[in-house]
């Protein structure tokens, strides 16, 4: 399918997150449907962890079917084209990736391609075009999926891959074809966008795994003025150096992701623009009303517009579903919250006994 701009821009809607079960969040789709209306986007791109939860689904293909077409009918109704990356919980159904790739390619609009070259599905990149020739290339990279302790990261051959598309373009064209890309978890670079703080202070969330030991903050004198961060990144253990090499030669402008539903800012770091993406689903822990989606404005002097779309903003103060969203909003984001807060309430509940048992022997 060719891509082609219309005026000045190609807009692009991502949606990270959704991480549905077995039945899908009405907030979900009012958020989804919402952002559709108001931004008209020329192409969706759902950036991983689109369902979750192997009890949801054990592996059942109808099941499963099911409520990825609820989650891409917003698009296809509308004749938008759309495309998926996958996350690090959507092969934790039952079925491969590749098994639901086939699904996908059932619905309407779908413009989904899986490269043969290299790991992982759903590796593929999209021309859009002005004229006849390319003015920006758009790759959507699988970043795998959870290890024993922490995430993956891109293989080196998809790594490759990438570099090898660019230089055929450049090699083609004379020039290098400014580009964007889209995929489920951070690339490590994206700590360049932080400063190590005092737990103290003013926002600071606690790193683990790699960051372990350690508190953050947002630069804000690199981020966008609206950016929040809710949670510590939970990038890869390893770099395999993916950034490193989409800066070798300024071809890359972007790159967005999603995966930590509580964050929400870009900035750039080496001439990229890195952007976190927050969740949009409402039956996962998320950043409350500040749930949201993003626009990726591609411009023809190579330039890009981003900012998100949230709940709030373009839904309203009001949710469907309201004793699960107030459930949500304690969930803890990962083992290590979880811990520290167990720790915290049975302290308090250690306190308490002790002053009670003090009390009595006065």
């Amino acid at each position: 399918m060719e891509f082609k701009f219309k005026n000045d821009g190609f807009k692009i809607l991502q949606i990270a997150d959704t991480q549905e079960g077995a039945r899908v969040s009405p907030d979900t789709l009012a958020l989804i449907n919402a952002a559709i209306e108001k931004e008209n986007p020329d192409l969706i791109v759902y950036s991983g962890d689109q369902i979750w939860g192997k009890s949801s689904f054990n592996g059942d293909a109808q099941k499963i079917e099911r409520v990825l077409r609820e989650l891409c009918e917003p698009a296809f109704s509308r004749n938008i084209p759309f495309a998926v990356c996958f996350g690090n919980h959507d092969r934790q159904v039952g079925l491969s990736n590749e098994e639901q790739f086939e699904i996908y390619k059932k619905f309407p609009c779908f413009i989904g391609e899986n490269s043969a070259e290299c790991d992982g599905c759903a590796n593929q990149v999209i021309e859009i075009t002005d004229g006849g020739e390319p003015v920006f290339l758009l790759y959507l990279i699988d970043s795998h999926t959870s290890l024993k302790v922490g995430y993956d990261n891109v293989h080196k051959n998809q790594i490759e891959w990438y570099k090898n598309v660019r230089d055929e373009y450049e090699k083609k064209y004379s020039r290098v074809i400014p580009s964007v890309v889209i995929q489920h978890i951070p690339v490590p670079e994206i700590t360049k966008l932080l400063i190590e703080s005092d737990k103290k202070s003013n926002g600071a969330v606690q790193g683990f795994r790699n960051h372990a030991g350690k508190w953050y903050v947002l630069d804000r004198s690199k981020v966008n003025a609206k950016g929040f961060m809710k949670e510590s990144p939970a990038d890869p253990m390893e770099n395999s150096g993916e950034f490193e090499a989409m800066t070798e030669k300024g071809d890359v402008k972007g790159i967005y992701f999603g995966h930590d539903h509580n964050n929400s800012f870009n900035g750039i770091v080496d001439g990229v623009d890195l952007g976190y993406t927050q969740g949009a689903g409402f039956h996962v822990y998320g950043p409350g009303l500040d749930r949201g989606v993003r626009i990726i404005n591609l411009k023809k002097d190579s330039t890009i517009e981003t900012y998100d779309l949230r709940y709030r903003d373009i839904v309203g103060k009001r949710v469907k579903e309201k004793a699960k969203f107030a459930l949500l909003q304690i969930m803890p984001t990962n083992v290590y919250d979880a811990v520290h807060r167990a720790i915290k309430i049975i302290a308090c509940i250690a306190a308490v006994i002790i002053l009670v048992l003090l009390l009595r022997l006065l």
